[in-house]
């Protein structure tokens, strides 16, 4: 198993879809459960879901699913290279994920800076409601920032 098979197979089989104006989604659909266990286990996340029959004489099927905006940003990265029909989209997503993991990372790294700074004046004895005024945050908040309650 290698990217390129995997880019063949999600080239061939797959698709990625907006998830909801939130992000991506990738899908692999398929009536063969192990070329789909072989990639999740090659690749290293998703899920395997298995498709409910709309038909009685329909073969049963599966779909490998990754929904992750993490994961699925690294899934586009490792099979663009190889891929042919999917290419655009695959460039399209990656362009916008790149975006949306910026803003979580920065987030991210707001929301750790003032836990800090809530936990080292609250361990100077500073009350929330001054903690709150002092970092023009809400003092809920800061109480649940020194709770870990977000």
């Amino acid at each position: 198993m290698n990217w390129s098979y995997v880019a063949g197979f999600f080239d061939g089989e797959g698709s990625v879809a907006r998830n909801n104006g939130l992000g991506f989604r990738i899908t692999i659909p398929q009536t063969n459960e192990e070329v789909l266990k072989l990639i999740r286990n090659f690749v290293g996340f998703g899920f395997i879901i298995k498709v409910k029959k709309r038909e009685s004489h329909w073969k049963d099927s599966w779909t490998y699913y990754i929904a992750s905006k993490k994961d699925v940003y690294y899934f586009l990265k490792q099979v663009l290279p190889y891929l042919i029909v999917k290419r655009d989209i695959a460039l399209e997503a990656i362009n916008k994920l790149e975006k949306q993991l910026s803003d979580i990372r920065k987030r991210k790294e707001l929301y750790d800076k003032r836990k800090y700074e809530v936990k080292v004046l609250r361990s100077k004895g500073w009350d929330y409601r001054k903690i709150g005024r002092e970092l023009k945050i809400d003092w809920g908040y800061a109480r649940r920032l020194v709770l870990d309650l977000v």
